[in-house]
């Protein structure tokens, strides 16, 4: 079980990376891995009720502001960031064996990141904490 709870995490982990790479494109997403910030998402500098990148980039053309304040704060900087935290979580999980006094929080703590992705058909009932 915990192997296959670990593949369906590390491939749910891969398509949040792949959506990331999509927006930002694939020169942003190599300068990031090269140690430069990723770009966070702000209000317009044109006071419209767009969304442009720190970069300069537009990025939204029109959003309400209820939907503007939800992409800001869920912008593609935090998702790459919660990414990597969340394969922390996962590689420690897959290094600390059965034996080791933190395997079964780790596997409790990879279970509810799994419940996130519940939707998925490839998640398991079995999984939900």
């Amino acid at each position: 079980m915990p192997q296959d709870l670990l593949m369906f995490m590390r491939a749910r982990l891969d398509e949040d990376f792949a959506a990331v790479r999509l927006v930002l494109g694939v020169s942003v997403v190599a300068a990031i891995r090269h140690g430069e910030s990723a770009p966070r998402w702000v209000p317009s500098p044109k006071s419209d009720t767009g969304v442009w990148d720190t970069n300069g980039v537009p990025r939204v053309k029109y959003a309400w502001p209820r939907e503007r304040a939800h992409i800001i704060r869920h912008d593609p900087a935090r998702v790459l960031a919660e990414v990597e935290a969340k394969r922390v979580l996962v590689d420690e999980f897959e290094r600390c064996g059965p034996n080791n006094p933190r395997h079964s929080v780790l596997h409790f703590t990879v279970r509810v990141l799994a419940a996130v992705y519940d939707g998925h058909p490839d998640y398991r009932e079995e999984w939900r904490p």
